[in-house]
């Protein structure tokens, strides 16, 4: 999966700065569901990027946490659905975007399998400025 992402950032002459500081990056989990789970961060971060995906990754530690952070400038979400974007089916309405394609269960999904790995996943994000995922992961 990390292939493909690369070539669709390619397709896009997008970039991808990586900025992994985390010493400690082992969390006890299901490998298929949290790979799953972070591609469809980044596929998001692809999907709703205008022109160029700028897409920044950033690992760090915090105390007994893994903490993961996927940032794009993007088209953003509008503070009135930041709360219900992981609200399984909802969709952000979206006026221009006839290329996105999906049923709204990606953000649910994600939410989901965070929770189940006892963790947590926060959004920011402005309209036309772009979009930041913080996900913290505590270790075993």
């Amino acid at each position: 999966s990390a292939k493909c992402m690369h070539l669709q950032l390619e397709n896009k002459q997008g970039s991808l700065n990586l900025k992994l500081n985390a010493d400690r990056f082992v969390v006890m989990g299901d490998k298929t569901h949290l790979t799953n789970t972070f591609c469809n961060l980044i596929d998001n971060a692809i999907k709703y990027s205008i022109d160029t995906p700028e897409i920044s990754i950033q690992t760090f530690n915090s105390d007994a946490n893994l903490v993961m952070v996927v940032s794009d400038k993007g088209i953003g979400i509008e503070k009135e659905y930041q709360d219900k974007v992981f609200d399984k089916f909802f969709r952000v309405p979206s006026n221009n975007l006839h290329n996105v394609k999906g049923f709204g269960l990606g953000l649910a999904y994600i939410k989901t399998i965070i929770e189940l790995h006892k963790g947590e996943i926060n959004l920011e994000s402005e309209k036309q400025i772009g979009t930041t995922f913080t996900i913290t992961i505590p270790y075993v």
